[in-house]
């Protein structure tokens, strides 16, 4: 995750791009799923290249069978990669890409995903007014759909959104309506997303016990989840706490570990970042 904002967000990340019956011809279909269903298991690792190898094969593949669904979803899981990675230009492309094919064929449930995945590469360039319109685009979607996790997601959105924008007790309000759904459907995952960011925005409002309270929490969780990305999140935001607390011991203990996951994952370019963070 990058210290200034991260994308992976992508909480919506379709595992089920490539749905559909059985191996039929020459296995196309098969094939597809096949190396989706991987790459989303390299996507948690953080195994960024093997994981758009995955998603790119998929891709091929669903092209070779016009499969508008599947070719829409594999790019914008090869938008979410290339959104880490911080390839703007491409992540848009391949976002744009498959939103004109969720749009083609009036899928609300990606039209949601997309728009969100959308909204967060306008945040991260800065854009929030274009990323806010994003978001609520995809709530609109979510509300037709029973509820579930894109309309957490949504809310979520619009959080970063209102967090972005320093109006931070929206940002609660809109995290905090999140957790209740999460609560209500008994969806740790969905939890430890909101803790997290309940515990920046409480960073942001320089209220650390409560922020600490919440990062520990997610910590937890998505340990126990084994959620690579989660973890991340969760260290960086220890890791900020402690140095906002001026408390250099604390904040090399969370930056050091938050830095050997860096190291493991290949992401020089964030661990020379924090680095330098931890020596100022």
């Amino acid at each position: 995750m990058r210290l200034n904002w991260r994308w992976l967000g992508v909480l919506g990340l379709a595992v089920w791009s490539c749905a559909g019956p059985a191996q039929t011809g020459v296995g196309l279909r098969a094939q597809a799923v096949s190396a989706n269903d991987a790459g989303y298991q390299y996507w948690r690792q953080g195994r960024w290249n093997l994981a758009q190898e995955k998603f790119a094969q998929a891709l091929r593949a669903n092209r070779l069978m016009d499969d508008r669904r599947g070719i829409a979803l594999n790019l914008n899981n090869l938008g979410a990669i290339h959104q880490e990675r911080g390839e703007l230009k491409e992540a848009e492309a391949s976002y744009r890409e498959a939103l004109e094919i969720h749009r083609e064929l009036g899928d609300p449930p990606g039209l949601c995903e997309t728009l969100n995945n959308l909204g967060s590469l306008y945040q991260a360039q800065g854009k929030l007014q274009e990323a806010q319109e994003a978001y609520q685009e995809a709530l609109g979607y979510a509300r037709r759909l029973p509820p579930g996790p894109l309309h957490t997601l949504s809310l979520t959105r619009l959080g970063d959104g209102a967090r972005a924008r320093g109006d931070l007790g929206e940002a609660l309000a809109l995290y905090g309506q999140a957790l209740k759904e999460d609560e209500a459907r008994r969806d740790r995952q969905g939890q430890a997303v909101r803790w997290q960011r309940l515990g920046r925005t409480y960073l942001a409002m320089r209220e650390y016990p409560q922020a600490g309270l919440y990062f520990r929490q997610a910590l937890t969780e998505f340990r126990r989840l084994e959620d690579t990305g989660g973890i991340v999140d969760a260290l960086e935001g220890l890791t900020l706490l402690a140095l906002a607390q001026d408390d250099r011991e604390e904040a090399t203990s969370y930056g050091g570990r938050l830095l050997k996951i860096y190291q493991a994952r290949g992401q020089d370019q964030e661990a020379r970042k924090l680095e330098a963070l931890l020596k100022k």
